[in-house]
């Protein structure tokens, strides 16, 4: 649940952009939850823009990349290894001797024009009246993810 002010005060941060679609959405009935909502989506294709209204608030964090290891998030930067300790680690793992904390994936969060579509897009989701609360609605955040595997 997310206050509509708080939702009001990205859009301003967001320069007010104009809604890409607004439907109205059918839904299983919760006690608080109406039986239909109104689901507005606006759509960004330039991840700056949506980081700079994120910066300006300490709720949320936006990481671009994040390494990890299994499961847990891995806090060390290791891109740029010097060779000869590339080496010695690619033998180290031929040998069974991996260390524990290895990267075994990179995610990144891909906007605008790449490859294998035409484009990749953010997409902020109001559900304005989800809730039977005037003051309340439902924020989603949906984005393209990409993942590389390093195992």
């Amino acid at each position: 649940m997310v206050p509509s002010k708080y939702f009001q005060q990205l859009l301003k941060c967001l320069d007010d952009p104009q809604p890409h679609s607004v439907k109205k959405a059918q839904h299983w009935r919760a006690p608080i939850l109406t039986s239909s909502a109104t689901k507005v989506t606006y759509r960004f294709f330039e991840l700056n823009q949506v980081k700079t209204a994120l910066q300006k608030q300490d709720t949320l964090s936006l990481k671009e990349q994040v390494l990890w290891s299994g499961d847990k998030e891995v806090t060390d930067n290791l891109t740029h290894i010097d060779p000869r300790d590339a080496l010695i680690a690619a033998k180290n793992k031929a040998r069974g001797q991996a260390p524990r904390d290895k990267i075994t994936c990179r995610s990144h969060i891909v906007v605008g024009y790449g490859e294998g579509r035409a484009t990749r897009e953010l997409d902020l989701i109001w559900w304005l009246n989800l809730y039977n609360s005037v003051s309340l609605g439902k924020l989603c955040i949906r984005i393209y993810v990409s993942r590389v595997d390093m195992s």
